[in-house]
């Protein structure tokens, strides 16, 4: 190329427009433009699953484990391993899970009494009479002593109608169930058992009971039998004192073998508030 032509292309590019310089974002507008206008990142879907699958799986949250329901499963855990010690009835009691009822009475007739519970060892039944002065003992006679009432009904309940049938199963079905074994006295003296005290001992064959009797104001206790020690209770309008009576009663023979009385005290027996130990 002549230095004349040169010369020339070189004019020619210093005349032309130069072109507009390019905008550099800064930084702090890149930043904006990612999280958009409220300064958050926008969710996705992928995002939202990760964020649902981090907050289930957060440490804080413990997870209940279910123990396997299968009835096989359970039946060889109990051949191979040994309970702890105390927990026997409550590792028996589990299996009640595997049972469903296929059939249901409806309005059972009752002996005139307060059914209370049964033993540890599903044995006996525990009542309490319409007086309060006298303590049931029905034995369990087993989940196939109505089967002879039962047999040919169809469907899954009976009946609230009046027909023969349906009456005469409401009708005998407990007593079928539940032979009456003994009918014990322990209240006396004006002293009425709590239909919510009834406590087992650790054998199952005794159950201990208690009875109590308001307090009379003629005549009025003595001050000595009110204030025994330091720890005895104020007499006030709240919280009454009262005669209590603690009665130990054999379930197999239905003897009354002891009773414990505490005069002028204030004792919570319902709920089961009284500690064998």
């Amino acid at each position: 190329m002549s230095r004349g032509r040169q010369r020339d292309w070189v004019d020619d590019i210093s005349g032309a427009a130069a072109p507009p310089p390019r905008k550099v974002p800064r930084r702090s507008d890149s930043r904006a433009s990612l999280l958009g206008k409220s300064g958050t990142p926008p969710q996705t879907p992928d995002h939202n699953a990760a964020a649902a699958t981090d907050a289930a799986s957060d440490p804080g949250i413990k997870i209940r484990r279910i123990s396997p329901q299968n009835l096989v499963y359970r039946l060889r855990h109990r051949e191979t391993h040994a309970c702890r010690p105390g927990t026997s009835f409550h590792v028996g009691r589990k299996f009640y899970t595997n049972l469903f009822p296929n059939f249901t009475v409806v309005n059972v007739e009752k002996p005139p009494c307060f059914l209370r519970k049964f033993s540890p060892d599903g044995r006996h039944f525990v009542a309490f009479s319409a007086d309060q002065t006298s303590l049931e003992i029905y034995e369990f006679q087993g989940p196939a002593a109505a089967e002879h009432l039962l047999q040919g009904v169809g469907g899954e309940f009976t009946t609230l109608g009046t027909d023969s049938q349906s009456v005469h199963i409401r009708r005998k079905l407990f007593e079928t169930f539940f032979r009456q074994k003994h009918v014990t006295s322990v209240a006396s003296n004006g002293e009425h058992l709590n239909r919510e005290c009834s406590l087992f001992t650790d054998d199952g064959k005794y159950v201990v009971v208690g009875s109590a009797a308001y307090i009379t104001d003629d005549p009025h206790p003595y001050f000595f039998d009110i204030y025994r020690n330091n720890e005895s209770v104020s007499p006030n309008t709240r919280s009454p004192l009262e005669d209590y009576t603690l009665h130990l009663v054999e379930i197999e023979s239905g003897r009354h073998c002891d009773s414990r009385h505490f005069k002028c005290d204030k004792i919570f027996l319902s709920h089961n508030q009284v500690c064998l130990y």
